[in-house]
């Protein structure tokens, strides 16, 4: 009697278990792949964790950048295949204790008969006509996860591809690894300032894609560029300080895409942060109280602004921030609103030495270099710390002005065109066979700039 007790219980709560886990499984595969929401998997996100926690275990055992990108190019893709087979074998083990549950086999058996229906194959017996639903339905389940994941690669892939045609669009303004500065003073040498603004706008499109279809699909912010040193973090990070060093500098240019950039890109990066970056504190893991009750309403307003231009577009900027951040977590909010309080931490003679290489490069420079730096600080304390740490967690390309890495990394600046400017004019005369250039150079290009020291 004890012995048909106790299998009678070991059955029951098997019965029960497949059950929970079936609707586990199928919630997370719906969460991640079906709904059309920016929702969270508890399966899904174990997996993420246990892929780069090890990726970055492996990588951080090489101290060079090059080798340590190449082991983390792996993590995205990896990712997508274990959900895959996670989910599939969460799939068997359910189906295994169902079966077991109702029937009066072992459980190696039923776990036989389960993996023997969900993959196909067909080669375990059915006793019952109870054991013939689930086998139809575990028949059903296999060949519809692997469809679901098949026809999800590609929409993955495509959002990947256009972040990545317009990292390597940019990156011939740029740079490799792309920097702000860089990319207006190649646009002065080229007498193409006017190209400033639309690339501010197919950017300003790129950020607001870019905050969907990485929110929506979070194994994108692991999915690397196919060269070390393109990073779609850096590129958008150089697109902002690019902006931020035109409103802060001009007042003839035309300003309104720089301004509609620092809208958008500052608030992927503060979305993508909270996604992925931020730490959250226990209590709101808690599942009730960390949803319904989160931090004071002071806390959660992110007090950033644009500089000074206009009243109106200040206005407009700081509803649209508010709107992007209701939908956010209240200590991600908190953790934004303490940092970008702090200001920047980009030190001034960085500002000087990128403002004496834009000079050099014949990009106006309009406004007092004091009132200029508090106009760029304001702009850029907007972003600085999110960009900061998705940099830091993602161990993105180590460029200029993107912060610390947690293996400490030396700085990899671009080449800058103006220092190329003297071998350029020796190319020039060989086929001209001239000593004048047919061009306006910009005044003052002989003296080349030191490579300016830290991050």
């Amino acid at each position: 009697m004890p012995t048909l007790i106790a299998d009678i219980l070991s059955r029951g709560t098997a019965t029960i278990a497949g059950l929970i886990l079936f609707a586990i499984t199928t919630v997370s595969l719906m969460r991640t792949i079906i709904v059309p929401r920016a929702l969270r998997s508890v399966v899904a996100d174990a997996v993420s964790k246990a892929v780069t926690l090890t990726g970055w275990g492996i990588a951080r055992l090489r101290r060079e950048y090059v080798k340590r990108d190449a082991v983390m190019a792996w993590a995205g893709p990896s990712i997508l295949l274990l959900q895959l087979i996670t989910w599939l074998l969460l799939y068997l083990l359910s189906y295994g204790l169902l079966l077991y549950g109702i029937s009066g086999q072992s459980l190696g058996d039923s776990l036989r008969q389960a993996g023997s229906s969900l993959f196909t194959l067909g080669f375990a017996d059915t006793n019952t006509g109870e054991q013939t639903i689930i086998d139809f339905i575990a028949a059903a389940t296999g060949p519809i996860v692997i469809a679901l994941m098949i026809g999800f690669l590609p929409t993955i892939y495509g959002s990947y591809l256009n972040r990545e045609t317009a990292v390597t669009d940019i990156s011939v303004s740029t740079g490799e690894p792309a920097w702000g500065p860089e990319m207006l003073s190649r646009h002065a040498l080229s007498g193409n300032i006017e190209g400033i603004g639309p690339d501010f706008r197919t950017w300003a499109d790129l950020s607001a894609r870019m905050r969907m279809s990485h929110t929506m699909y979070p194994v994108l912010i692991w999915v690397r560029s196919s060269r070390a040193f393109r990073h779609y973090l850096v590129s958008l990070l150089a697109m902002l300080d690019a902006a931020a060093l035109l409103v802060s500098l001009t007042q003839t240019l035309d300003r309104r895409p720089a301004f509609g950039l620092l809208i958008q890109g500052g608030q992927t990066f503060e979305v993508l942060y909270a996604v992925a970056a931020h730490r959250r504190s226990w209590r709101s893991r808690l599942p009730f109280i960390g949803k319904n009750l989160p931090s004071p309403e002071a806390e959660q307003k992110v007090e950033s602004r644009l500089p000074g231009w206009n009243r109106k577009i200040i206005a407009v900027e700081m509803a649209s921030d508010q709107d992007a951040l209701n939908g956010l977590g209240a200590d991600a909010v908190a953790a934004l609103s303490l940092r970008e309080r702090d200001g920047i931490t980009l030190p001034r003679e960085e500002f000087d030495k990128a403002v004496d290489l834009l000079r050099k490069s014949g990009f106006p420079i309009e406004r007092d270099l004091d009132e200029a730096w508090n106009q760029f600080t304001a702009a850029r304390s907007r972003y600085e710390y999110a960009a900061y740490a998705l940099c830091e967690l993602l161990d993105a390309t180590p460029a200029p002005w993107s912060g610390p890495r947690r293996v400490p990394t030396p700085t990899v600046w671009p080449n800058r065109a103006l220092d190329t400017i003297p071998a350029a004019l020796e190319i020039l005369n060989e086929d001209t066979g001239s000593d004048q250039d047919t061009s306006t150079p910009p005044t003052d290009v002989s003296p080349t700039l030191d490579t300016p020291e830290g991050t």
